[in-house]
């Protein structure tokens, strides 16, 4: 009995003092939580997400990005989270619009701005003036042309042959090739070997025989018609042309002369170019019907020829009034194709425009590509009407082609240019040429006066006077340019982020700086553990 008493005792001991120890026990494995907390912190937890969150909350709280302070500093948890939806519907809403903005970037819309209208003429060349009879032979020296490309004591048929291809000759230009189909049904082998180049520009009217002496004038300063004017090939043949740089002989006149092509700097009449020519009829054949007039054509001085032209009828006095325009694209549309600018900067290179040492213009570019027709069509070249094709092993046409040339005139007589036949049913054929402007060029507007001209009764001799000039002193100035550059799509970028979310270029730099405080801290705990598992 005295044993149990002495274990009953001892239990009872032992129960009274058990919440005791097993307080000092838990108070051994849990502490409070700091920064007065509620509850108990627990041992095992994770200390690199604790570090993680710490970082970023002291770096977001105080970021100058708007609202993000608010996210981290306020003490109710649904506050919190109502800022955390602001910023975040900012933030969707401000990226939402800079991806509509960067659509219309990506569009590369362009816009066509008058720049100025008050540029003075003088920044620009003088445009080149050609004159090209009507009739392309002169008859007084086909005696002289019997002889010199005809054999000795030739036939009557052959002669009858000769002439009919002078009567070819005389209206021929490039768009007309159809008048050469009748004399392909005669005999041409006795002319095969004939160069028809040199028989058209033998033939040709000269400077000397067209113009009235001493009537030259430019810039109020007279010349000798004759030092104004070269011979140059056109699509109108031989003509006689005036501050142009197409010909070998206008080439080294401007080395020679630094203000050619020549320049002018004011306007009106009597100011520009003048001239006059003499209408001499014994040079034209007996019992035609083609009166002797002449065919002006305005162009660039690097442009070989243009298929706008005007008449200077006989007896008449014409005033010819230059208004010229400059277009240019802004160097920022470089990056575009020029499919989608549709133009060709000086050092592009169009791949529908090769053989050729003249510079790129769409009027250039659409010869060469009936040159190539040509070429195409017949196996020859025409020279004597288009540029010249760097093209080895092509010969020039001679008088055997011309019933090819005939046949397809109506290819050489009509271009088809861009995408026209989707919205145009043309029975023609034509030919299609990729021709885009060029990034730079000019364009003239002309406004053309013409008066009869009086002559006293007992005057025998007719001429033909003409002045080209400018219009005004002043011309307008087009440039085209991307609506939508990198430097806008910026701009409006900093507009919209600094509207939504308050955010600026610091913004983003305090952003990167965050995430590479975090990216250290992983690399740091990283290698710690790694560093701990070797051991």
């Amino acid at each position: 009995m005295e044993g149990r008493r002495v274990g009953f005792l001892l239990w009872q001991n032992f129960t009274k003092c058990w919440p005791f120890e097993m307080l000092l026990y838990t108070k051994e494995l849990v502490a409070p939580r700091p920064n007065g907390g509620q509850g108990l912190l627990r041992f095992k937890q994770n200390l690199l997400k604790k570090k993680v969150l710490n970082r970023l909350t002291d770096s977001l709280a105080h970021s100058t990005i708007h609202g993000m302070q608010n996210v981290f500093t306020e003490r109710h948890f649904w506050v919190r989270c109502m800022w955390l939806c602001i910023v975040v519907g900012a933030a969707i809403t401000c990226f939402s619009l800079y991806s509509v903005l960067m659509h219309r970037h990506s569009e590369q819309l362009l816009v066509s701005l008058i720049d100025t209208t008050q540029m003075p003429v003088y920044h620009i060349d003088f445009p080149a003036v050609a004159i090209c009879p009507w009739n392309h032979v002169n008859w007084l020296r086909t005696p002289a042309a019997v002889l010199r490309f005809l054999p000795r004591h030739p036939d009557a048929e052959l002669m009858e042959t000769f002439r009919q291809f002078l009567l070819v000759l005389e209206q021929t230009t490039f768009v007309n090739f159809n008048k050469a189909h009748n004399l392909s049904k005669r005999n041409l082998t006795a002319l095969e070997s004939l160069n028809v180049r040199t028989v058209i520009n033998y033939l040709s009217h000269r400077c000397d025989e067209l113009f009235v002496p001493d009537s030259c004038v430019f810039d109020e300063t007279p010349y000798d018609c004759c030092k104004l004017f070269v011979s140059e090939q056109t699509e109108k043949g031989q003509c006689l042309v005036f501050n142009s740089l197409i010909s070998e002989h206008s080439r080294k006149k401007q080395l020679t002369n630094k203000f050619y092509p020549y320049k002018l700097s004011t306007a009106g009449e009597e100011s520009g170019l003048k001239f006059t020519i003499n209408l001499n009829e014994s040079y034209l054949r007996a019992g035609t019907k083609l009166p002797y007039g002449m065919s002006l054509m305005i162009k660039e001085p690097r442009q070989w020829s243009n298929n706008m032209v005007y008449h200077l009828h006989p007896e008449t006095e014409n005033f010819v009034a230059v208004h010229p325009m400059v277009t240019e694209t802004s160097p920022n549309t470089y990056e575009m194709s020029p499919e989608k600018r549709r133009c060709y900067f000086d050092n592009e290179k169009n791949p529908h425009y090769q053989d050729t040492t003249l510079v790129y213009n769409r009027e250039n570019c659409i010869v060469v590509c009936l040159h190539q027709a040509v070429i195409k069509a017949c196996n020859c070249s025409t020279p004597v009407f288009l540029p010249p094709i760097v093209t080895e092993g092509i010969r020039e046409c001679g008088i055997l082609d011309a019933k090819c040339l005939s046949l397809n005139a109506d290819i050489f007589s009509y271009v088809k240019v861009g995408d026209q036949e989707k919205y145009i049913n043309d029975w023609r054929r034509g030919h299609t040429c990729h021709c885009p402007d060029n990034c730079s060029s000019r364009k003239y507007q002309m406004t053309v006066n013409v008066r009869k001209l009086d002559y006293d009764k007992n005057q025998t001799n007719r001429v033909i006077k003409a002045q080209i000039y400018y219009g005004q002193r002043v011309m307008t100035k087009i440039v085209t340019k991307l609506k939508y550059t990198s430097l806008d799509l910026m701009a409006h970028f900093g507009g919209i982020i600094s509207l939504y979310i308050g955010a600026s270029a610091i913004s983003f730099v305090e952003l990167f700086v965050v995430l590479g405080k975090l990216l250290w801290t992983l690399i740091r705990e990283g290698y710690s553990k790694a560093k701990e598992w070797i051991i």
